[in-house]
């Protein structure tokens, strides 16, 4: 059961992730001026610096550690074969 909320909890994370990343680059060509008519969401590798560090790295490791520790909490199960 807690494998489950986990799991979920992962799949949230990743699309907060997503939502995040689209909206902040979107807030960020609105607020670029109003002769900028050619703004583009940047792709992740296209990013360097803290950028990259807060809006790809330090989010994909949040959620690589909740799936793994999904993954962990769920162990084997045992069968029952009597």
């Amino acid at each position: 059961m807690f494998r489950l909320i986990l799991a979920i909890l992962g799949f949230v994370a990743l699309g907060a992730w997503v939502f995040g990343y689209i909206w902040i680059s979107a807030m960020a060509c609105a607020f670029s001026g109003p002769n900028n008519t050619s703004c583009t969401v940047p792709r992740p590798w296209q990013l360097g610096g803290e950028d990259l560090w807060l809006m790809v790295i330090l989010p994909a490791m949040l959620v690589t550690a909740i799936f793994g520790l999904a993954w962990l909490v769920g162990g084997k199960r045992q069968s029952n074969d009597s």
